[in-house]
């Protein structure tokens, strides 16, 4: 009996459609694109460092997966975007109604065209999150916001990547 139970579970797992994430094609790309290049980002925000740190964060991340390669020139695909709002919510407060808890949202659309036909691959948006404390002065409350928004951005690579790559 126990035989065909795990018979049993076998075949449904193989005909499930189950994959890994991470693992096998590109849900969201043609099997052809193997190289992409980073175009234009534009920042709508008030926050001038917020693009170059996209755009870094962009590059190691997709390095990190390996599938594919970021390039300058004769890329398959281009990848462009804006960055189209920084906000920063406060979550709890402490005496004299001062913010002592924030969350910074990030909010990034983007597209990728295929570069041989322009055709569009894939149009999205995301928003990256992180928070944060403030400190007891106001340069422990910078260095933390600063943090805070470093984390939000890689949390934006993460989720582009993720899209551009697995679909998710």
């Amino acid at each position: 009996m126990r035989t065909i139970v795990y018979v049993v579970v076998l075949l449904a797992l193989a005909g499930c459609g189950y994959r890994p994430v991470g693992s096998g094609e590109s849900s969201a790309l043609q099997p052809s694109v193997k190289t992409i290049n980073i175009g234009m980002i534009r920042n709508r925000t008030f926050r001038p460092t917020i693009q170059p740190t996209l755009r870094d964060a962009l590059i190691r991340r997709l390095a990190t997966d390996g599938r594919i390669r970021v390039v300058e020139e004769g890329a398959d695909a281009i990848l462009e975007g804006a960055i189209e709002g920084f906000g920063e919510d406060p979550l709890a407060f402490g005496s004299a109604d001062t913010a002592t808890r924030l969350r910074i949202t990030i909010s990034f659309s983007f597209t990728l065209r295929s570069r041989s036909d322009d055709k569009v691959l894939l149009r999205d948006g995301v928003t990256g999150i992180a928070y944060y404390f403030t400190g007891t002065g106001l340069t422990e409350t910078k260095t933390s916001e600063d943090e805070a928004t470093l984390r939000a951005v890689t949390d934006l690579a993460e989720q582009v990547v993720s899209r551009l790559i697995d679909g998710v």
